[in-house]
């Protein structure tokens, strides 16, 4: 840094930081960052959080400690003059996700509402398997079929999904609220997929 805190001397800085995740809903995170010189009296920055994920929601919800006033999710002491209070400050945070393809219809144009039960071309075939959307998650995450089978998916939500697979097959289009999209599978293989407004939802149909 070139004339930190107004002084002509340059400095440099040196910072880092780690999340652990404990399990699929909680997290530790925390860093630190310090002005690395012998004449330097600042003291290091410094901070920590607690993080949960909302069960059923994408949101998010942390406690924070810390030694500077400005922290993110994941305990960043994110000020640019690295340096630290005389005392520690508490804090939390409460994250909302916004996914503008959800909220902004434009960005993937006009989509074609989804089909009814299995009258898609690509649906014919016996329905060997049902999974559920609702609260934000595939009820099931994963189902196991037979090649030339066919899964349908029922969106019991109250806002659309898609059923988006990571791979070259064909997904849906938005589903919206109450309707049903179905898919057959051909060849033997594991097909996974997630939604495309709420990337966290995820799920896989093991073919054999």
């Amino acid at each position: 840094m070139t004339k930190p805190f107004g002084a002509k001397p340059a400095k440099a800085a040196l910072a880092g930081g780690a999340v652990l995740r404990l399990n699929n809903y909680v997290a530790l995170g925390g860093d630190v960052a310090s002005i690395v010189s012998p004449d330097s009296t600042e003291k290091a920055a410094w901070s920590a959080g607690l993080l949960f994920v909302i069960p059923g929601s994408p949101h998010t919800f942390s406690l924070h400690a810390s030694n500077v006033m400005v922290n993110t999710t994941e305990g960043s002491s994110t000020r640019g003059s690295f340096f630290g209070l005389a005392k520690v400050v508490y804090g939390f945070e409460f994250t909302i996700p916004i996914h503008f393809a959800r909220f902004a219809p434009w960005f993937h144009g006009n989509p074609k509402p989804a089909v009814v039960g299995n009258a898609a071309p690509s649906a014919t075939g016996p329905v060997a398997a049902e999974v559920r959307v609702g609260g934000y998650r595939f009820t099931a995450d994963s189902v196991v079929i037979a090649a030339g089978q066919t899964v349908r998916w029922v969106n019991a939500d109250f806002v659309e999904h898609t059923i988006t697979f990571d791979g070259a097959e064909p997904g849906s289009p938005l589903i919206s609220p109450n309707r049903t999209w179905a898919h057959r599978f051909d060849r033997p293989g594991s097909y996974t997929y997630h939604c495309t407004p709420h990337p966290f939802m995820t799920g896989v149909v093991i073919v054999r």
